[in-house]
């Protein structure tokens, strides 16, 4: 018979046994991974800790919340209530806080197989609310060997905190945000100005913290990252955009091969347009973008009322028919508030007949700045997408484009006004809009990525391609996208410092690789959504760009683009004509870079940037196997050195030969794992070798 005692120590006996271990009850939660571990402190659900495991250091990065301003009211955590905070699986972690029928929901991802850890709010409230700003994080940085940076790239900006052996790097996802830094606290948001519907989820965009190592060849120099930071940083945004969709994919513009910009005034003018697209698949070209937004029916645009659909005319119908028929593969251009942003005296708003979707009554002359830092003057006039009825029409004349079954691509230009290219924060009057009065800038840049998902979601395989806004912006509003147009969009043949007596397809392959390297190291774009530009645009009526057509170093340009990117966009004088011999060496090249497209999806830059003096280039490596090309802009015989290991993409292999395929012929063979390599490349050429294991 048990006794009250035995049965005491019986029930300690099982508690005892079955106890969690000890300070397990308190142990914080934690998301890790190889690169880096990060804490949280159970009572408030914000990070406490981070170690960057790349370095072994032990970072004490603290959150000190997160801050929601509405109309309405204001939310942080010392004002609201920690309801539950769970690990939802290995991979992430939330936090949720509740308040007088309001709901904040704090979501932390460290995926696997990533250096950086992201965080995204989602708010609810049981009253519509007029959602004016949000912190999304506001960290506590070290007070110690750390050193904090602010570095910004086209409408963007990344911290990076520099420690002894490596560093963070973090910010928002979005361009046009409010981040910035006091003391040692980073405080990282932006101004959503949006209207949300009462019990509406509304997700905030995403904050990204990151981990990276120092590397050998980092140098500091004023108010660019380290190459260890670019690298980390371009990293992350490939795994935010994803591997590339498409193989080799060669681009005429139609605009800038000599086609029609206006109207279409009969069929003589339309067969001369359809010898232009004989031109470019002649010379080995894949895919080529309309000449002019909408096929030129302005009129049939400008007609447009509610519920009317969209269907190209029959002479445009004829031209998407021919290109398909050979081999063409045409872009459908839409456009997003106006029937035509380059034609001033026919292109305006849409449905005019509805005055309140317009962006404002009269037409506004803006200034704007190209990338290149040219300065451009437009007049503007334009619908506003921040607001759902318009944004559904608009979208669906462009769906209705896409379901002719004549465009498997699709590619977006112009700028939130109305515009050709004015890309600034947008203040629009509009009270009944998706955005607060005035400030319409995140709402429109969220309209445009819906517009964009809207193709992707409608035909997965679509080769979308964009310009203005998103290629002004910067890397985090190009989701979705398969292709960034170009930097140096006007292609003026302007000589490197210190360089000269250049041909002009010489000064432009410097440009191509330099801007790209821009791109890639000083804008975290992936390589291979880069869309390069390839030659001179042919004079062209009323515009003062342009060159008559050369055929020197036609090599040396097409091998600048093609070891760039896999995207290219050629400027063809397609109607002036080209020589029979430019256009085999413009096919040849092509019929290369398609044989060898797997290599050109990667990219490995050399350390030296075009410039005098020095000889450029990149490696292109899988398996141990592939191509460095080199370029050489001086007058005199320059010799390029690299070694043979992975800053080239060498991975495993203990011994090499290398083969030069072009320009002559030359071998080296029993290069050892490690070895630097010197080789010399003639006065103003490229030279493509071959690297093999032995």
């Amino acid at each position: 018979m048990q006794t009250p005692l035995t049965s005491f120590l019986l029930l300690a006996l099982f508690a005892t046994i079955f106890a969690a271990p000890p300070g397990t009850e308190s142990a914080p939660l934690s998301l890790e991974n190889n690169s880096l571990r990060v804490a949280f402190d159970s009572k408030t659900g914000l990070l406490s800790l981070l170690v960057n495991k790349l370095t072994g250091e032990r970072l004490s990065i603290s959150e000190e919340g997160f801050w929601i301003e509405a109309e309405e009211f204001s939310l942080e955590p010392k004002k609201i209530e920690l309801r539950t905070f769970q690990k939802l699986n290995p991979e992430s972690i939330e936090a949720v806080y509740v308040s007088n029928g309001r709901e904040v929901t704090c979501t932390y991802t460290l995926a696997q197989t990533n250096h950086f850890l992201e965080k995204k709010l989602a708010v609810r409230s049981s009253i519509p609310f007029g959602w004016k700003n949000v912190v999304v994080s506001r960290m506590r940085l070290p007070e110690r060997d750390f050193v904090v940076n602010r570095y910004p790239h086209q409408k963007t900006v990344t911290w990076f905190g520099r420690t002894p052996k490596g560093g963070i790097f973090t910010g928002m996802e979005m361009p046009f945000d409010n981040s910035e830094v006091w003391a040692k606290t980073l405080s990282l948001g932006y101004a959503p100005s949006l209207k949300v519907k009462a019990n509406e989820w509304m997700d905030s965009e995403p904050v990204y913290l990151g981990v990276y190592e120092r590397r050998a060849l980092d140098r500091e120099e004023f108010g660019l990252p380290l190459q260890s930071e670019s690298a980390a940083m371009v990293a992350m945004t490939s795994k935010l955009l994803g591997p590339p969709r498409h193989s080799f994919a060669p681009a005429a513009c139609g605009y800038w091969c000599e086609m029609e910009h206006f109207e279409y005034k009969d069929e003589a003018a339309l067969e001369s347009d359809l010898r232009a697209l004989d031109l470019i698949r002649e010379v080995g070209i894949d895919w080529v973008t309309d000449n002019i937004p909408w096929g030129g029916e302005i009129e049939l645009m400008n007609r447009l009322r509610l519920k009317d659909g969209y269907q190209p005319g029959p002479i445009a119908s004829k031209k998407y028919k021919y290109a398909k028929r050979i081999g063409l593969k045409m872009a459908f251009w839409p456009t997003m508030n106006s029937s035509n942003p380059w034609w001033e005296k026919k292109g305006r708003p849409f449905l005019p007949d509805i005055p309140e979707w317009t962006m404002f009554p009269d037409r506004r002359r803006l200034k704007g700045t190209f990338l290149s830092g040219k300065i451009f003057y437009q007049n503007i006039q334009g619908n506003c997408i921040a607001n759902r009825p318009f944004r559904d029409w608009i979208n669906q004349l462009s769906l209705d484009g896409m379901k002719t079954g004549y465009f498997p691509s699709w590619v977006m230009d112009g700028d939130f006004f109305g515009g050709g290219g004015v890309i600034t924060r947008v203040d629009c009057p509009g009270k009944d809009h998706d955005h607060l009065y005035g400030d319409a800038t995140y709402a429109c840049d969220r309209a445009l990525r819906e517009l964009i998902e809207n193709i992707r979601k409608f035909k997965p395989d679509t080769y979308i391609t964009v310009c203005r806004p998103p290629m002004d912006q910067g890397v985090f509003t190009q989701r979705n996208v398969d292709a960034v147009f170009t930097i140096d969009e006007l292609s003026e043949p302007e000589a490197l410092p210190g360089l000269s007596g250049q041909s002009v397809n010489m000064m432009l392959g410097d440009k191509i690789r330099r801007w790209s390297r821009i791109r890639v190291h000083h804008h975290f774009f992936p390589h291979y959504i880069d869309w390069p530009q390839v030659f001179v645009g042919p004079p062209l009526m009323g515009s003062p760009h342009g060159r008559p057509w050369t055929s020197e170093a036609i090599d040396y340009v097409m091998l600048s683009a093609i070891s760039s990117s896999p995207n290219q966009l050629y400027y063809l004088p397609a109607k002036s004509g080209l020589p029979e011999a430019d256009k085999r060496e413009i096919k040849k090249w092509l019929d290369w870079a398609r044989a060898h497209a797997a290599y050109l999806m990667v990219r490995q830059d050399l350390p030296d940037w075009p410039q005098a003096g020095k000889v450029d280039g990149s490696a292109h490596i899988l398996n141990d196997h592939g191509y460095l090309f080199l370029f050489n802009p001086n007058p005199d015989p320059t010799s390029a050195v690299f070694r043979l290991d992975e800053s080239i993409g060498l991975i495993k292999g203990a011994r090499f030969s290398i083969a030069a395929e072009y320009p002559s012929p030359e071998t080296k063979t029993g290069l050892s794992r490690g070895k630097q390599v010197s080789w010399t490349v003639p006065p103003r050429t490229t030279t493509i070798l071959s690297i093999k294991p032995e």
